[in-house]
């Protein structure tokens, strides 16, 4: 039997770690807008907090699916990035019973998470035909295309949202975090 000359590297995993959290990953996550809002109010209702940033991850993993949720929470990526937001806004007319759908897109230029929420007085966000105007926040930009394309006499009852970004990891640890917390999450516990 060959006598093995290659050297045992005790780090060969904590660099392969190191390897995986600087690559370039796609972190997404879905959820309904409705869903959110009324879970989050009531969990702030019963318990008496005003910040909504204090929810619980138990109560926040319930209702947002996917993996980006769980690196927002805690902070494991970089909030400075390219954000992809897509929602699919339902609307229904009581008096004919037709439902319409009318979709949205929003992808931005590197901009921090807050000022992807609240608006920028800095950022301006490409409108085609050579018009940049500041981006003035998710809920005001998403509101201004929602009523301007919502047929008159429907009523709003449902979107649905879909959070896409492609980023790395802070460090090997925050990578080594997430793969924990996705895998406790996968069996029904939040990390």
């Amino acid at each position: 039997m060959k006598k093995r000359t290659k050297k045992y590297n005790p780090h060969k995993r904590v660099q392969k770690l190191a390897s995986f959290a600087s690559q370039l990953h796609t972190l997404e996550m879905t959820f309904c807008v409705d869903e959110v809002n009324d879970r989050v109010d009531q969990w702030r209702e019963e318990n008496n907090i005003a910040e909504r940033e204090l929810t619980p991850k138990s109560v926040v993993y319930d209702v947002y699916h996917g993996d980006l949720i769980i690196c927002l929470k805690n902070l494991l990526i970089p909030l400075e990035q390219e954000w992809f937001l897509g929602i699919d806004s339902h609307f229904f007319n009581y008096e004919t019973e037709e439902v319409v759908t009318i979709p949205a897109q929003f992808t931005t230029p590197k901009m921090s998470f807050e000022e992807f929420r609240f608006g920028s007085e800095t950022i301006k966000i490409d409108r085609g035909n050579g018009l940049k105007t500041r981006w003035k926040g998710i809920n005001t930009e998403l509101n201004e295309i929602i009523e301007a394309d919502a047929p008159q006499g429907f009523e709003r009852i449902r979107s649905d949202a879909l959070f896409r970004v492609t980023t790395n990891f802070n460090s090997a640890e925050d990578y080594f975090y997430f793969k924990q917390a996705k895998s406790l999450r996968n069996l029904g516990e939040a990390a």
